[in-house]
Parts: C-alpha cells; structure tokens; sequence
C-alpha cells in the first residue's frame, strides 16, 4: 500500500470515528460531573445524529465523489434529520442522576405545579385534557428522560426552571460507566493516529509534494 493509500485509510477511519468518539466523550463528561447535567431532548438528540452521520455520509460521499454540491446535500440531509425527528419541546434529559432520586425530584416539582406523574404511554398520543409529566430512565447511561405533555408554553417554562434551580443543588457521583466511556473515547480518537504513525515520515513527504 502507497502511503497515500495509507493516508486515505487513515482519513476514511478518522472520519467516522472520531464524531463518535466525540460523543463518547461528552456523553462521558456529562456522567462524571459533580452534579446532574440537564440537555434539552432537541439537544441531545442532535448530538446523536451529528455523530451517527458520517458512517452515512462518508459511503454517501463515496459514492457520489467529494465536490461542493455533494457536501452540501450530505450536510442539508443530516439537518433536516435532526430537526424533522426531534423531540418537541417540554422535553429534557438529565445524565449522571439515579432514577429514584429523579423521581423524588420531579414528583415534588409537579405536585407545585398542579402536575400528575404518569407512566410512559406507548402508542399513539393523543393531547391530555389537563397537563401531565412522564418519566423513563435508562439505568445503562444513568440517564432520566422527563416529558412534559399537553403544557402551555408558560407552563413548560415555569417547569424548565424549577427542575434546573432543583438540579444545580443535587450532588452526583461519577458513573462507573461515564469513566468507560471516556476511556472508550480516548482509544477511539488515538486509532487514526496510530494508523498514521507508522507511515509519518511518508505522510510528511505526500504534504510537502502537495504545498510545491
């Protein structure tokens, strides 16, 4: 293999690996903080999708060859996926936070506000007639989802603001598996390199031969 050959193997894998292992990293942070961390769910999902696009973006490219106009349709496709699949809004993720603990929380939140607790509804929804909060965690990632349904905007916000006044005083532990993550991370973002290490001095010289 020519070390421009190299070079592209070594491009083609930072490619699609380093935006995920970007998102290992921050899903990683997030799960050592010293106190639960509160995204919106537009906000976290965004964060899936942009490290997800380019193990379909780089065949996509591929295939049509990397000009202008390819990259553009690439870049307008991931974004018309994050904003069309996104959760709406009333809806948040807090990394780092047992469950029952955000429970506890959410319950007494809810109860100021004249808000009913409800399990999560699978299936077609359809708008309540009084306001309600629903909760799903997923243990794994030591995440809590909070949906908050059928709320006016003022509500919604009232709500926002109590949950993260509520948060920013809940002292956290960093999760065993927010430290794999980032472990995770490092080793993901240090394969390109070492796939270049061993041909750094033929790296070297392809730059060059380009800048004369």
């Amino acid at each position: 293999m020519s070390y421009s050959e190299h070079l592209g193997v070594a491009l083609s894998v930072g490619t699609v690996l380093i935006p995920v292992a970007m998102y290992f990293l921050v899903l990683g942070l997030l799960n050592t903080r010293r106190r639960p961390q509160m995204l919106s769910a537009r906000a976290d999902f965004a964060l899936l999708v942009v490290a997800l696009s380019p193990m379909f973006a780089v065949p996509v490219l591929n295939y049509l060859g990397v000009s202008l106009l390819s990259v553009l349709l690439a870049v307008s496709v991931v974004a018309f996926v994050a904003v069309a699949l996104a959760p709406r809004g009333g809806s948040w993720v807090i990394y780092n936070m047992p469950s029952h603990q955000a429970h506890r929380i959410i319950d007494e939140i809810a109860g100021s506000l004249g808000l009913s607790l409800r399990p999560r509804q699978r299936g077609p929804f359809f708008s309540p007639r009084r306001p309600f909060v629903q909760i799903s965690s997923f243990p794994i990632l030591r995440n809590v989802t909070v949906r908050l349904r059928g709320a006016s905007d003022e509500l919604t916000r009232r709500f926002e603001h109590a949950l993260s006044g509520k948060l920013s005083s809940v002292r956290a532990q960093a999760s065993p598996m927010g430290t794999v993550m980032l472990m995770v991370a490092t080793g993901m973002l240090a394969l390109p390199l070492a796939l270049a290490a061993g041909r750094a001095d033929e790296i070297v010289r392809l730059l060059t031969d380009l800048l004369d």
